[in-house]
């Protein structure tokens, strides 16, 4: 997390020389459009715990995914809404990964009272993806010839499906602890600033690399605490203005 915060503030303390100059140049163009391949770095664990009544007693099982990063692709365009250089904007977003999931537990005997037993298993390939709508207001600074830099921030709604271990079933004399894969889907609200640079290579053309930090937490069946999603992303693409 704060090496995330401190990206985006790295990014922002670097257009600050520009913003000067920027005073005296103004956005032409109505609008841009854009196309992005993004690496989102940083990863979180989604951890569960559950407790059922078993042969008189209770049992307990708890289990650990972690959440990895990957790759993000992210589609969207501004447009002018007032004086020169502020443009609203929106864009989506989607990122997936899949993950083994981890279990432990404590198991009662069926034949002796009071003597647990651990056990531990592993459940494959658990899918996580994230779709996301990023609304933002952009304000455009011409800094150069063919070059400009947009900041940007403002609301995301995230989209979020997560498969999480459904009903547990025991299996003896070892015992063996097994469950299917069950989908949910949670929506949340969060945030996301950051900053896109643009340059014109052909006309309208151009390319652009894109700094981003989103940031959401959606609460899943089962869990210890809410799973933070979203996260520092960085990469380019291209961008066409109209």
């Amino acid at each position: 997390m704060k090496k995330m915060k401190a990206g985006i503030l790295a990014l922002c303390v670097c257009a600050v020389p520009h913003v000067a100059g920027a005073q005296t140049m103004q956005f032409t163009d109505k609008g841009y459009v854009g196309v992005s391949g993004l690496a989102q770095t940083g990863s979180h664990d989604n951890n569960t715990s559950t407790e059922f009544d078993l042969y008189g007693e209770k049992a307990t099982t708890a289990s650990t995914q972690r959440i990895k990063s990957g790759g993000v692709f992210d589609i969207g365009g501004a447009y002018r809404v007032w004086g020169k250089n502020l443009l609203a904007g929106v864009s989506f977003s989607h990122a997936g990964t899949g993950s083994d999931v981890s279990v432990t537990g404590s198991i009662p005997d069926p034949g002796v009272f009071g003597k647990a037993r651990n056990v531990s298993s592993t459940v494959a390939d658990a899918r996580h993806t994230e779709n996301v709508i990023h609304l933002a207001a952009v304000w455009m600074m011409p800094v150069a010839e063919k070059l400009d830099l947009a900041l940007f921030g403002g609301p995301s709604i995230f989209m979020v499906s997560q498969d999480t271990i459904g009903t547990l079933t025991v299996t003896e004399p070892v015992p063996t602890v097994t469950g299917p894969l069950v989908r949910t889907k949670k929506t949340t609200a969060g945030i996301n600033l950051g900053v896109d640079v643009q340059y014109l290579v052909w006309h309208k053309v151009g390319v652009g690399g894109m700094a981003r930090y989103t940031w959401g937490s959606v609460s899943l069946p089962g869990a210890t605490e809410k799973l933070t999603v979203g996260g520092f992303q960085i990469g380019g693409g291209v961008r066409y203005r109209f």
